[in-house]
């Protein structure tokens, strides 16, 4: 059985939970408030809802940590949805998938250290380029509920440990699997980056998705340190 955690944690974590509530509601209110640009700020607001579910999911955790996998796979699931708004919030800044084939024709992204495409042709930047990128982007939002789906019904079966890296346990084979799609979304999203970044450049994306993703990075590395702890 998982131990319960010090009053004094919870008392923090509620307290920074309530927090990262309030701000992120006064912004999503903010935006809804100023519905001036429903194109960009639907996908905005969805993903400033991210705070909220994860500081909700991650209390919740602490506090009921017998429970913590099925709050940990809602904020799982959540996540992937924020890759496909992000992706998509992209797309509509630089005016949807065709404006960028047009935008993009007769361009080549040329082989690059960086990108990992130094023993490749230059690549064309067409309407293939970037469908790869959006098929990047969402085989990881379609793998990940299944993932998630899977993880349930092994651990309901005593075979998914969170934490647990023993070969007899499925907690090592589905985070490899999960880090491998997580790469190649990331991946796509970088070359689609690059590709567009000049159409990108008014809107500045990189620290809006730093900021994202520190969240999940951060996310993480909690629930890691915590397992830590308890064992």
């Amino acid at each position: 059985m998982a131990e319960l955690v010090p009053i004094y944690y919870s008392i923090i974590a509620f307290v920074c939970t309530l927090g990262a509530i309030a701000l992120a509601v006064a912004h999503i209110y903010r935006h809804l408030r100023n519905y001036t640009e429903p194109t960009y700020q639907r996908f905005i607001v969805r993903m400033v809802f991210m705070v909220p579910v994860y500081a909700l999911m991650s209390f919740l955790s602490l506090i009921l940590p017998q429970s913590s996998i099925y709050f940990n796979s809602i904020r799982e699931v959540y996540e992937a949805w924020v890759i496909y708004n992000f992706l998509s919030l992209c797309l509509a800044w630089v005016g949807g998938p065709g404006s960028v084939v047009i935008s993009l024709t007769g361009r080549v992204m040329k082989p690059s250290w960086c990108l990992m495409t130094c023993c490749f042709p230059p690549i064309p930047l067409d309407g293939r380029f970037i469908r790869r990128c959006k098929q990047g982007c969402l085989q990881f939002v379609i793998l990940k509920p299944i993932l998630v789906t899977v993880t349930l019904i092994l651990y309901a079966k005593g075979k998914y440990k969170d934490g647990n890296f023993s070969p007899d346990q499925a907690y090592l084979y589905l985070t490899i699997i999960y880090t491998i799609s997580y790469t190649m979304a990331l991946y796509a999203l970088a070359l689609f980056y690059v590709a567009c970044r000049h159409l990108l450049q008014p809107f500045n994306p990189v620290p809006k998705f730093v900021m994202i993703k520190s969240v999940v990075f951060l996310t993480y590395w909690q629930v890691t340190s915590w397992h830590h702890i308890v064992q």
